[in-house]
């Protein structure tokens, strides 16, 4: 195992230098995640595709979307940095103080790298990391062999150790570097590793940010264009093979169309990935065998409508829809994470908000409606991290969307200046004159200092 501890320190004394608060510095060190990606590229796409994301346009988005978001943080950083005036009482204002708010790193980050994001949900947030100003030891995922080689060969070629260097491992490595005391923690992943890493952290009041999933709903109501609900449904489904922390979880359908909608979600499944899913390039493989395993267990054989086989040795999964299903099926205990789509119906949108409330909060939610009033209700009354309305999946791909769980499927977000906001610490300051004092602070207490206290509550509200 690696020397965890010597590589924390380095970043610690690496930090308090003050080196990476400077906007050269994080400049430098997004150039630097760039160039490592771009001279790169062809040998990470190979890696990531070895792995299990065979389709050719998962494995070059894997590389792509970290160069697209580095140029993004380079055009906004210098006015993200940029101190921000605070509104102060009129008292406070009219005496010439001036309230001010200050972005301020919070240090060493340690970044955990899950199995489905082999670049995306690494080295995205290694770039928010690195442009907040903090250094960054980043934990690679040990599902992914051939990512992990080519990380653990690649980052300290282009990096400052003391800056980024990239650890691996398992179980007990985890363990071991969760023991370290971290300023931040930024974790990708299940929500049952994610409890034990908020454990952690609250060791050493480590702030978090913890990206988790969730069984997340894609309602499709009677007023729904249902071959495009159907189609894009299926998509988000196996796309990734079905490994999105932000896939479609179930498909709640108005039972009026709930058969229509299984016949040409089949369709498109058929359309996307030919009668031999498992030959064709486009669909990608599970991360591993066990989780093969464990999806083909959650299939009850007799309500399978398309796909159901599967291959441990091969980390193949079919994509497969499931129907009718019902609350009490196994596929619908907890996250698939796997591409299967079990569909259910509902009869009145207020049985189906009940049931989709009494689920753990998802990190995301899906609506296909041309009902105004359907959109607003299940944006409005429905508890989840984020989502599309006629769309599902995509809302990833915005950077200036924050993007982040609440309560099961997450805490925190990033993303853009969200992450920005959420990796730095928002340091307030009140600055006085030197030769102003408010007089009203200091005893003896008289009845006009006493009522001169309502001023710290009257604002400009103009």
């Amino acid at each position: 195992m690696q020397d965890f501890q010597a590589l924390f320190d380095a970043q610690k004394s690496y930090f308090a230098s003050g080196v990476t608060r400077s906007y050269a510095w994080r400049i430098d060190q997004l150039d630097r995640m760039a160039r490592m990606v771009s001279e790169n590229e062809k040998r990470l796409q190979e890696a990531v595709a070895s792995d299990f994301k065979t389709a050719r346009s998962e494995y070059v988005f894997e590389t792509v979307a970290e160069m697209a978001e580095v140029e993004f943080q380079k055009s906004n950083l210098r006015s993200w940095m940029e101190p921000v005036q605070a509104p102060i009482p009129q008292s406070l204002a009219r005496t010439g103080h001036i309230g001010r708010i200050y972005r301020e790193p919070y240090g060493v980050t340690l970044v955990i790298g899950p199995s489905n994001g082999p670049l995306l949900l690494l080295l995205r947030p290694a770039i928010a990391v690195l442009a907040a100003g903090n250094t960054c030891m980043l934990k690679l995922s040990p599902a992914l062999s051939a990512t992990e080689a080519a990380l653990l060969d690649l980052v300290p070629r282009y990096f400052d150790p003391q800056a980024v260097c990239a650890v691996s491992g398992h179980r007990q490595a985890n363990a071991a570097l969760l023991e370290l005391p971290f300023d931040f923690i930024f974790f990708t992943g299940s929500s049952s590793t994610g409890k034990a890493v908020a454990r952690a952290a609250a060791e050493h009041l480590t702030p978090v940010i913890l990206e988790l999933g969730g069984q997340n709903p894609a309602l499709v109501d009677e007023t729904a264009n249902v071959d495009d609900a159907a189609r894009k449904i299926a998509w988000g489904a196996t796309a990734w093979g079905g490994q999105w922390c932000t896939s479609p979880g179930y498909a709640y359908v108005h039972e009026s169309v709930a058969e229509e909608f299984v016949r040409l979600a089949s369709d498109a499944l058929t359309e996307f990935y030919g009668d031999d899913p498992a030959s064709n390039p486009d669909y990608s493989r599970i991360a591993t065998s066990r989780e093969v395993t464990r999806l083909a267990g959650l299939i009850d054989p007799d309500k399978v409508v398309f796909g159901g086989a599967s291959d441990p040795q091969s980390r193949y999964m079919a994509p497969t829809i499931v129907y009718p299903v019902s609350w009490d099926d196994e596929v619908m205990q907890d996250e698939v994470f796997g591409p299967i789509l079990p569909v259910l119906t509902y009869s009145s949108l207020d049985e189906a908000f009940q049931w989709m409330a009494l689920t753990p909060r998802p990190l995301a939610g899906f609506v296909f409606s041309r009902n105004q009033e359907t959109i607003d209700r299940f944006i409005g009354e429905l508890s989840f991290g984020g989502g599309a309305v006629n769309q599902v999946n995509v809302h990833l791909f915005v950077v200036g969307m924050p993007f982040g769980g609440s309560g099961a499927s997450g805490i925190g977000h990033y993303y853009g200046k969200a992450g920005f906001d959420m990796l730095t610490h928002a340091k307030s300051m009140l600055i006085s004159p030197a030769d102003t004092s408010i007089e009203h602070l200091f005893p003896p207490y008289t009845e006009d200092k006493v009522q001169a206290l309502h001023e710290w509550f009257d604002y400009d509200v103009g």
